[in-house]
């Protein structure tokens, strides 16, 4: 009878010491740990700009171009391009909303990040202000200026037909070059009459009268020999058909390189493209955007953990004791 008396107690005891166990660890790691974890896990992937396109487009009368705009983390969200002075819906996520077929959504980017508004065939009215939306609660805005000059490389067809150029420039590839800050990068120029009638190509250049080629950046012409070391220049000169041959190399590009590059001579109608230096993605990228977040983040799960060392360790001391 005293045998049976002492198991029962000792069975209950047992049972007692599983229950402590369970109320021990279960609420903690079914609601603190995983709820803080998906908590620090959200906010971490809220979309967010990545700003580094220059917030300034210059574009020349009939040019197309692209408005640049990058969304990290954009989940079920979208982007929509707004022209500020009419507060039109131009596009929204791949759609297209306007009546006017200038304008294109672009999304071409691999990693999926990349949401542009092409114009094609820009004109003065196109000038203003266009902003790159998400609709997130509240929204969030980026703004880009679009400034449209009459005079540059793309003009109407009556200056195109003007008297005053001989020869036209042409830079090959498109009118925006992206490049990743500390690559080389080669910009090429072609440079040939703009009528074949007699006399007037043969009035370009001589064997022994050959203008050099003039390149500029935002305006200001290169100086290759003393102000810029990493950029080299190679022209060749083609005296059967009047054809020059120019290219212009910069062998790490910083953000100090970006803007526009024109490639003229006298009596030449100059050419001109965009560079846009961004920076390579890197988790130090990452750490840049989010150094408040993921730190935190970190001591959350380090403070969760060290809480639930602390309770099990008293859990098993009340059940030794």
């Amino acid at each position: 009878m005293s045998v049976n008396s002492a198991k029962v107690p000792f069975s209950l005891l047992k049972l007692l010491q599983v229950w402590i166990i369970m109320m021990c660890t279960g609420p903690i790691m079914s609601e603190n740990n995983w709820d803080d974890i998906n908590n620090s896990t959200n906010y971490i992937l809220s979309p967010a700009f990545d700003d580094i396109f220059t917030r300034e487009i210059h574009a020349s009368l009939g040019q197309t171009l692209l408005l640049p705009c990058t969304v990290r983390n954009l989940g079920n969200k979208v982007v929509s391009w707004i022209r500020s002075k009419d507060l039109h819906i131009l596009t929204s996520g791949r759609h297209t909303f306007s009546s006017d077929r200038r304008f294109e959504s672009v999304h071409t980017d691999s990693s999926g990040d990349f949401w542009g508004l092409r114009i094609r065939g820009a004109l003065v009215s196109d000038m203003g202000q266009y902003e790159c939306q998400v609709n997130t609660e509240p929204k969030m805005s980026l703004a880009i200026s679009l400034i449209v000059s009459v005079s540059g490389y793309r003009n109407s067809q009556e200056e195109m037909s003007n008297s005053k150029w001989v020869s036209q420039a042409l830079i090959k590839g498109p009118s925006t070059v992206y490049v990743q800050n500390g690559s080389p990068v080669t910009l090429s120029c072609e440079i040939s009459p703009l009528s074949l009638q007699s006399g007037v190509h043969r009035l370009f250049f001589t064997s022994t009268a050959k203008p050099l080629v003039r390149w500029l950046h935002n305006g200001e012409e290169l100086s290759f020999e003393f102000t810029k070391d990493n950029i080299t220049v190679e022209t060749e000169y083609k005296d059967k058909d009047q054809r020059i041959f120019s290219k212009i190399r910069l062998s790490a590009v910083s953000t100090l390189d970006s803007g526009q590059y024109t490639c003229m001579q006298p009596s030449v109608k100059p050419d001109s493209v965009k560079l846009i230096v961004v920076e390579a993605e890197h988790s130090e990228a990452m750490q840049r955007d989010y150094p408040i977040t993921m730190e935190s983040s970190g001591q959350n799960r380090i403070s969760i953990a060290s809480f639930v060392t602390i309770l099990l360790s008293l859990c098993l001391l009340i059940i030794i004791l």
